[in-house]
């Protein structure tokens, strides 16, 4: 079995049940804006990102979008498959490029979900933490300034890229806030201005990781500690400690 670092969810398993997985699970690059789930397809994969950032969108009639949900090193894309759905109408991108363990939905239903694998009580916890998530994000998106949002969001991203500076389209942007691309424009130059951030040509730089989190609405904090018990330890320090196996 791979000593890489990893998904926590895979990281936390006995060592007997991760050498079980193992030869189930691919280790592969997921690139910026490729789609997982498509709406109303049937879910092929579930995907446990390690380094990558994904997001769940849900389309509107009108055309208009918003995410509902974002996914990381803490978490794993395809809970629905989970809650034995062979199919959402949500879809699920990658907002940030990176790694990961991919497994074919056959196996994960076969060796996961039909099989008493500890797997199942990460999932379950983590299920409960993300479906908290989404509700918290729909109260903030309707009582909370884009601002306020946009660092909610940009910090989100931060703590599950591990890194400071990562693609991110204008347009990416304003489909993730639910707004018009000259409304996130107007808001970035609010936080480029603050010395937040910086943002060129596609590259977003987080200068002030701490004053992106002293910016957010209170959401933020709810939607961390939400995600602190799936562990035993609160999953920033658990990331903390995978990337430490890199160096």
């Amino acid at each position: 079995m791979s000593q890489r670092p990893e998904n926590l969810m895979l990281a936390m398993l006995p060592r007997e049940e991760r050498q079980r997985l193992d030869p189930f699970l691919e280790w592969t690059k997921v690139e910026f804006d490729e789609v997982l789930i498509e709406p109303d397809a049937p879910i092929k994969l579930v995907f446990f990102p390690y380094n990558a950032v994904t997001s769940t969108i849900q389309d509107m009639q009108d055309g208009n979008s918003i995410e509902t949900g974002l996914m990381g090193v803490e978490g794993m894309i395809g809970i629905q498959l989970w809650l034995r759905a062979p199919s959402t109408p949500t879809r699920t991108l990658v907002q940030v490029e990176g790694h990961g363990h991919i497994m074919k939905a056959t196996d994960f239903i076969r060796e996961v979900i039909q099989t008493k694998s500890p797997l199942n009580e990460f999932i379950a916890r983590y299920t409960h933490a993300f479906l908290s998530m989404t509700s918290i994000g729909s109260a903030c998106n309707r009582l909370h300034t884009l601002d306020q949002r946009m660092c909610r969001w940009l910090k989100l991203i931060h703590n599950r890229v591990r890194r400071d500076e990562f693609q991110m389209r204008q347009r990416f942007m304003a489909l993730m806030l639910g707004v018009q691309r000259p409304t996130v424009s107007t808001t970035a130059h609010i936080l480029q201005n603050a010395g937040l951030i910086s943002y060129t040509r596609g590259q977003m730089k987080i200068l002030d990781s701490e004053g992106l989190a002293e910016g957010a609405c209170g959401c933020y904090e709810l939607m961390e500690r939400e995600m602190d018990r799936i562990y035993e330890v609160p999953w920033r320090e658990l990331a903390r400690r995978e990337d430490q196996k890199r160096r």
